[in-house]
């Protein structure tokens, strides 16, 4: 069997390409990185085009799909490409993981027209997130041939380890992360507001991700920390992937989105890495056999009762992060996402 997968977000197609390699499968990945970003590292089945300007870098995309991958048995294409696969012929699998359906299938644009009209096309629609399989059927795609599948975790990465900070202080305090990238649909302001409460009642830093290309949201987050007027709030530049496992176990408390009741990367990854969590995926949920212990926070309020809940419990943290690593481990570990992703492969080419 011959993959070929094409565009990654967060880091997913890559940890996809590394554990199909790992089972057996001849598995490749396209990546297209931005004009400056310098931090896409050469890894084995990752063929990378670098080009300064963009029509090009479609035009060698192009060349590679219909020349050397042409004959794969399976194109899988992230977000967006499967626009551009669809008019190639060469679309089995699209792989949708947030923004590209909530912002994107459901307006009106042209790019918006051409991804609904990809969806139909494909033979095969993953998601991953299950709160994103209600999006697609609003479009009117049949779910039966709609997936969830897990976002992968590398486990043997993201995990509890010894190491020297890199926040760059040892003190008493306790070490608030919120690496999650600044976006509205996420309501980052909601911690920051909760943050305010808490900064002279709790020994507390707080300390934000910054992204390699100024945005507006940034902006925003950067305007509200000063209106509030917050202490002890740090932005740290932003680091690749898997160096932020350094960070997780740095942290006392990671803080992930505070809007959508999904396991995002963010949260998956502070999971594996034996951290206690806060956001906003509900304990009610029935998207998995089993939830994960997480603390609640979707408000303002319900954030600081956590934060909390945290400081004033600290001999729960360990036994908080066993638990929340070994239902990673059940739940989106390499080997059971590859599992489920290599029978769908097969289902296409039976």
């Amino acid at each position: 069997m011959k993959v070929i997968q094409v565009g990654d977000i967060a880091n997913v197609a890559r940890t996809l390409t590394q554990g199909l390699r790992e089972a057996g499968v001849d598995s490749r990945l396209l990546l297209m990185p931005k004009s400056g970003d310098t931090d896409v590292p050469e890894e084995p089945g990752i063929d990378i085009i670098r080009q300064r300007f963009r029509v090009l870098t479609h035009l060698l995309l192009i060349c590679r799909l219909l020349g050397r991958y042409r004959n794969s048995d399976i194109f899988h294409a992230h977000a967006l490409y499967n626009i551009l696969l669809m008019f190639l012929n060469k679309l089995e699998v699209s792989h949708f993981h947030g923004s590209d359906l909530l912002e994107v299938a459901s307006g009106n644009s042209l790019y918006s027209k051409l991804l609904r009209r990809a969806m139909h096309k494909t033979k095969r629609i993953l998601v991953s997130t299950p709160d994103l399989l209600d999006r697609v059927a609003a479009i009117g795609i049949p779910l039966e041939k709609v997936t969830f599948l897990p976002n992968p975790i590398d486990v043997n990465h993201f995990r509890p380890r010894e190491v020297q900070s890199p926040f760059g202080e040892n003190d008493l305090t306790i070490k608030l992360f919120h690496p999650t990238r600044f976006q509205s649909i996420k309501h980052n302001e909601r911690l920051l507001y909760a943050f305010q409460q808490l900064q002279t009642k709790y020994p507390l830093r707080l300390y934000l991700i910054q992204h390699k290309f100024h945005s507006p949201d940034q902006q925003k987050i950067a305007d509200i920390i000063k209106k509030l007027g917050l202490k002890r709030t740090y932005f740290i530049p932003a680091v690749p992937h898997k160096r932020l496992v350094s960070y997780y176990n740095a942290a006392d408390i990671v803080l992930d989105q505070f809007e959508r009741p999904i396991m995002s990367l963010v949260s998956l990854e502070a999971l594996s890495c034996g951290k206690p969590l806060i956001s906003a995926f509900p304990q009610d949920s029935e998207s998995y056999p089993e939830n994960p212990p997480v603390l609640r926070g979707f408000t303002v309020e319900e954030i600081a009762e956590s934060i909390s809940f945290l400081v004033e419990h600290r001999d729960q943290w360990e036994d908080i992060g066993r638990k929340g690593r070994e239902w990673v481990i059940r739940n989106h570990s390499m080997p059971v996402v590859i599992s489920q992703l290599k029978k769908i492969y097969q289902e296409l080419l039976d």
